[in-house]
């Protein structure tokens, strides 16, 4: 991991406290049972759910090719996210998209989605559908781990006019906060991308730009060198443990 994301979550983590970069802080759950079941040679299935953030980003690649490397034919991956969509519709399609693998880790993100105003979900409903998934989930597999995602802020680029993603989501870091409670509540292992990517926009505005230039979408190599490092964080910190 590149030297000056590490500071960016490491001021991130004491700037939020413990609870609330599951990538940094030690004190925060982690997937735990998922390692412990790989460790004891047992397969796993993997669903990762979300917006576009995940559906067309590099970091489930990212996450596929991480498992293949420690844990060779072990883990089956499904990518299950669906670009323009929420929380409604990720319940929607639960069944069909997530609960028909019978996944034993998943990645869930739907936040930055469910704070466009054109979808009309307030920040109560968009913690109440997060919470039905949770508990669905668990019906299914009592055991399963879930890892809960903040993501990046947006920005109205002109390349996507007329499209304004930031002035959609005007209290995007309101929805992003209710799911970092939710998660710190409920004691579910959080990545939460939002602090670092809102350091680099509140220093580096070019920069920025540069690394989401739609005004929403990291480019891939900003999804492979600042979302997915924190993501790695947080599997090492379970898989050692688990050695």
């Amino acid at each position: 991991m590149p030297r000056f994301i590490r500071l960016l979550l490491l001021l991130s983590s004491f700037a939020l406290g413990p609870a609330s970069f599951g990538a940094v802080s030690e004190s925060a759950p982690l997937p735990l049972t998922f390692f412990q079941n790989l460790a004891a040679a047992r397969p796993q299935t993997v669903v990762t759910y979300g917006t576009s953030l995940t559906a067309a980003a590099e970091w489930p690649d990212a996450l596929h090719r991480y498992f293949d490397r420690h844990f060779p034919g072990q883990v089956a991956c499904f990518n299950a996210a669906q670009s323009g969509q929420h929380s409604n519709w990720g319940l929607a399609n639960l069944d069909a998209r997530v609960l028909s693998h019978k996944p034993d880790l998943v990645f869930i993100e739907f936040s930055v989605n469910d704070a466009a105003t054109k979808h009309g979900i307030s920040v109560a409903q968009s913690v109440a559908n997060l919470d039905t998934l949770v508990q669905t989930l668990r019906r299914q597999n009592p055991s399963v781990d879930i890892i809960v995602q903040t993501m990046n802020p947006a920005w109205d680029s002109p390349a996507s006019a007329p499209k304004l993603y930031a002035s959609d989501r005007p209290e995007l870091a309101t929805y992003y906060a209710a799911c970092r409670d939710y998660a710190r509540d409920h004691r579910l292992p959080l990545v939460d991308h939002y602090p670092v990517w809102a350091a680099i926009q509140q220093s580096d505005p070019a920069r920025f730009h540069a690394l989401i230039p739609d005004g929403i979408h990291p480019a891939p190599e900003a999804s492979l060198t600042i979302t997915w490092p924190a993501i790695e964080t947080l599997l090492e910190q379970a898989r050692l443990p688990a050695l």
